[in-house]
Order: C-alpha cells, then sequence, then structure tokens
C-alpha cells in the first residue's frame, strides 16, 4: 500500500522539533526481521537513527498511515505508534533492568491494591471496579494481589513480583513498551496487564484507574482542566489497546 502526499523540506530525528514535510510517498516494505516504513524509499528512522523496524504488517500499517497523514509539519503528540514503535526500539531492548525495578515500584503501590476506607459509596464502586480485576489476574496470570486498607504498607507476595517480571521480561520489546507507557498512565500494574492481555479495553481500564477522580468530581463539581487532561488520558488508553491488537499476530503468551 502506498500513500501520496504533499512534499515540504526536511526531516529530523528528534521528538522535540517539528520537522516539515519532505516526502510524497509513504510505503511499508517487509525485511529481515520484519517490516519497515519508508518515506519516498528511505526507512524512517528512530531518534537514536536506528531503522524502524515493526514486528507484524498490521502495526507497520499503522504507523505507515501516520507518516501519510502529516500535513505541513511532523506533529509526534498526533502518532502514537511511531512513538511506541520508537520507544520499542530505541529503549526496551537496552534497559530491561530498569524496567523491571520500575514495574516492581508500581506493583508494591499499585491503585487498585489501595482502596478507599470510606465513604461507603466510594468504597463499593472501588469494589465493583477492581476486584473482579484482581480476581482475573489470580485466576488466568496466577498474581495473587493483597488489597491493603491500613495506613501501614504491607508489600505484595514476592512470588507475585517475581512473576510479573518474569511476564514483562518474556515479552515482546514492543509488548513492553505499550506495557511501560499504562503502567504510569493507569497508575497501575493489573489495569496495564489486563489491558495488555486485552481482557480490558483501552476506555475499561482508563474508567478503573479513574474511579476515585470521578467520585471526587461528581462530590465537589466539574473542573475543565481537569477533564481535558482525563480526555487526553484516555485516548493514550485507547491508542494502548489498539497497539496491543495490532501486535496480536505477533504477541507473547
Amino acid at each position: 500500500m502506498t500513500y501520496e502526499a504533499k512534499a515540504p523540506d526536511k526531516t529530523s530525528d528528534s521528538l522535540g522539533f517539528r520537522p516539515k514535510r519532505f516526502w510524497k510517498t509513504v510505503a511499508v516494505n517487509e525485511i529481515n526481521g520484519g517490516y519497515s516504513v519508508s518515506l519516498d524509499g528511505r526507512a524512517v528512522k528512530t531518534p537514536k537513527g536506528q531503522e524502524l523496524v515493526l514486528p507484524n504488517d498490521t502495526v507497520a500499517s499503522r504507523v505507515e498511515a501516520e507518516w501519510a497523514a502529516v500535513g505541513d509539519h511532523v506533529e509526534f503528540s498526533d502518532m502514537p505508534m511511531t512513538r511506541l514503535g520508537f520507544a520499542a526500539v530505541d529503549r526496551m531492548g537496552d534497559v530491561l533492568d530498569e524496567t523491571l525495578v520500575e514495574v516492581t515500584r508500581y506493583s508494591e503501590t499499585d491503585l487498585v491494591c489501595y482502596p478507599a476506607e470510606y465513604p461507603q459509596a466510594l468504597v463499593a464502586r472501588e469494589d465493583a471496579a477492581w476486584k473482579p480485576i484482581l480476581v482475573w489476574a489470580d485466576t488466568e496470570l496466577d498474581l495473587q494481589f493483597h488489597q491493603n486498607k491500613s495506613i501501614i504498607h504491607q508489600p505484595q507476595p514476592a512470588e507475585t513480583i517475581h512473576r510479573i517480571q518474569s511476564l514483562i521480561a518474556n515479552a515482546s520489546v514492543y509488548e513492553q513498551a505499550g506495557i511501560m507507557q499504562a503502567i504510569p498512565l493507569l497508575g497501575s500494574v493489573v489495569l496495564a496487564l489486563a489491558l495488555w492481555r486485552g481482557h480490558l479495553t483501552g476506555a475499561q481500564a482508563f474508567a478503573a484507574s479513574r474511579v476515585g477522580e470521578d467520585f471526587q468530581s461528581e462530590t465537589w463539581g466539574h473542573d475543565e482542566e481537569a477533564a481535558k487532561r482525563a480526555d487526553h488520558m484516555r485516548r493514550q488508553a485507547e491508542n494502548l489497546e489498539i497497539w496491543f491488537k495490532s501486535l496480536a499476530p505477533t504477541i507473547s503468551r
């Protein structure tokens, strides 16, 4: 598949700039080890100058569509699939130890493991949203999480942390890139894993992460700026759902 488009000037590898569009055509190319996206026959490069190699033609086609849709300037904020591809190629393969440390840190303070003690209306909402996900994690992933309703921190079982680390370590770099964006976005390893495995949609995972915020908004009133931030975050979660579904032909299980 090839897209035709108008041409401007030159590009830049840095995500901090808005390079001008210089290419007329965008195409997906099958290469050794996966797929690449080319601009006028030249492969898209990551910020570190590596060729952006993608795992299957579905992911590559989504990245291709983002480059084809570029107007006069590249707006990387509007190119979530490209950014995830960049993170997978440039970052994930080299920082596994750091990644596992970060996952462990979030696992010990996971949002769904620290429900509210009051008011009862909020407690009921959190139970309805979070307990079924914890049951799923136990049943499907053999991950036993303890909810902590005390002000005293209680660590999660060591075996649970070990299994989470193993899941992440055995995932592809493309999966890792999505998971490591989902965890801080949702404030929860459990919700990120459920999104990765397709147990929750992006919208469902985000809604589960916002139970407390939504309750506060209903109680104290609507905040326009907070609502805009939440809408942006929801779209990020929905883009992660698309990313994981696009990885389905090559996803780890």
